[in-house]
């Protein structure tokens, strides 16, 4: 292990005196893949930490990052840590948290699965091998589309300082080699042999090709119309496989337990229970509440709970903040009198939600996609109606609520504007994984859509949206910034990652997919 994680130094921060950043550093504990054919072990470490991370992590990168960029949970509330827009105006320790802690954890730990279950390798094992490889596309397509060119084909190799390399060559490779892990897994039994050991399928390997297939298209609709994909070959080879997450038991995600005090396995109940009060706490934000009561959608009900004193299943006891608030607007407005999400999501009890990567509702959306992108409305609106009768059936809306708003004209797509509805639904889907409800809100214009793309700076002396001048510069922000740990030791690699993305090292910055 600690020949492994030696080679991880280049990413790693300095040890912060703040409480979280015991997560920055390497565990004695952590499993071992050096000298030994038993990878059990990493492959489990891998899941955890690509797919639900530590409280550091999944507080900075999928909550104060993902999930209040795609403007869906928010911090305007007195009393928060987060105020005036923080994570909108660059923080280089929380840039650092979303780099440092998922290189660092996974990388070197994906290479050592990797190599350690090729041919001729001690532990050779061809489905965990492709496996591997699938969890690597996950992995890095999160990585690049938050950050745009980074490092890729070197990284946790050993080298001291990779080279970044372009999202365009990132993308092209990974949906190749989840073509390649396909072809792997369908030689193979139905479980693979560390079964006991994977929190995410527990063995079965045709839920992992289900996987790998809707994340190449994920990809590939992703990368469409920018220049250089390879998207219509993959797009063509995706459909023409046809296996795709077929129903919620396929749901990419892992449990979360909040009985375990380690925080990598209790998720935001973590967050949201160790502070008093409201500080770590978040709200609702009122462009999701307001989209939901747009058209009567019941899943209001299900991802949030009505404001204190107000009554359950009222919609206007359901209300939201706004994201990126100002000193004003923060300091005149109590948590209590916003929604809180679903107790589910940060619950001490046995109910609370896994963390999710992928859902049945997705693969359906994506496929609606490349119906309506064929011509074929109607076949589109069969994945349509799937995906949000089961996205629906995921949060436990009840079956008649259902039923009223399928039958609703705002559930039948529209030829003109069934883009913008696919859209919707796809944000709708991403609730909850902030890293992909944020790519969704950029390439799908679901921020245009709904009016969050700009943050209007409110005068002085007036409650709306503070100043971020600097950061996001008061528009959505369209990537993050390089860790400070990469910049001071790897310059030549962060020099190279900027001339790739096209402009300096900037929030503002569009990635290679972000053309529309």
């Amino acid at each position: 292990m600690k020949k492994i994680l030696s080679l991880l130094l280049v990413f790693v921060a300095v040890a912060s005196c703040t409480d979280d950043f015991e997560d920055m550093n390497t565990s004695p504990n952590s499993p071992s893949a050096s000298g030994s054919d038993n990878l059990a072990p990493v492959f489990t470490y891998v899941q955890r930490h690509a797919f639900a991370e530590t409280r550091f992590n999944t507080w900075r990168g999928n909550l104060i990052f993902g999930s209040r960029f795609a403007d869906q949970w928010s911090f305007s509330f007195a009393g928060t840590w987060f105020g005036n827009a923080a994570g909108f105006s660059y923080n280089a320790g929380w840039t650092d948290a979303a780099w440092d802690d998922p290189y660092s954890k996974v990388s070197g730990n994906l290479v050592a699965l990797i190599e350690g279950t090729a041919v001729d390798a001690p532990a050779e094992d061809a489905a965990i091998n492709a496996i591997a490889r699938v969890m690597k596309g996950f992995f890095y397509q999160r990585m690049t589309d938050q950050f745009g060119a980074i490092p890729y084909s070197e990284a946790g190799t050993g080298v001291p300082a990779p080279v970044f390399e372009s999202q365009q060559d990132v993308y092209n490779d990974i949906m190749a080699e989840l073509g390649t892990a396909i072809a792997d897994l369908k030689a193979v039994g139905a479980t693979h042999a560390y079964a006991g050991n994977d929190i995410v399928y527990g063995g079965d390997v045709s839920k992992w090709i289900k996987a790998a297939n809707t994340l190449r298209l994920r990809m590939a609709l992703r990368a469409k119309d920018a220049s250089g994909s390879t998207s219509d070959a993959v797009i063509s080879a995706a459909m023409a496989e046809g296996s795709f997450l077929s129903s919620n038991d396929d749901t990419f995600a892992v449990d979360r337990d909040y009985t375990n005090a380690d925080n990598l396995f209790n998720g935001y109940s973590d967050v949201w229970w160790t502070w008093d009060g409201p500080a770590a706490r978040w709200s609702m934000s009122n462009t999701l509440v307001d989209a939901l009561k747009a058209n009567n959608d019941p899943r209001l009900f299900a991802f949030a709970q009505p404001i204190e004193g107000g009554t359950a299943g009222n919609s206007a006891d359901y209300v939201g903040s706004i994201v990126g608030g100002n000193a004003d607007y923060i300091n005149a407005s109590a948590f209590e009198t916003f929604s809180w999400p679903n107790a589910k999501i940060y619950s001490e009890g046995s109910d609370v939600m896994p963390s999710i990567a992928m859902t049945y509702a997705e693969a359906e959306l994506l496929q609606a996609e490349v119906a309506l992108d064929a011509g074929n409305l109607a076949t589109a609106q069969t994945h349509f109606t799937n995906a949000i009768q089961g996205h629906m059936e995921y949060w436990e809306v009840p079956a008649a609520d259902i039923a009223t708003y399928l039958s609703d004209p705002s559930a039948t797509l529209v030829a003109a504007t069934a883009f913008d509805q696919i859209a919707l639904q796809r944000w709708f889907a991403a609730y909850t994984y902030g890293y992909e409800a944020w790519a969704v809100s950029r390439r799908m214009n679901v921020a245009e859509q709904l009016g969050f793309d700009t943050k209007p700076v409110a005068g002085t002396g007036t409650p709306g949206f503070a100043n971020t001048v600097g950061g996001a510069d008061n528009v959505l922000p369209k990537r993050l910034r390089y860790s400070s740990n990469a910049v001071l030791l790897n310059a030549a690699g962060v020099e190279q990652g900027n001339s790739l993305n096209g402009g300096d090292d900037v929030m503002t910055l569009k990635l290679w997919w972000d053309v529309n």
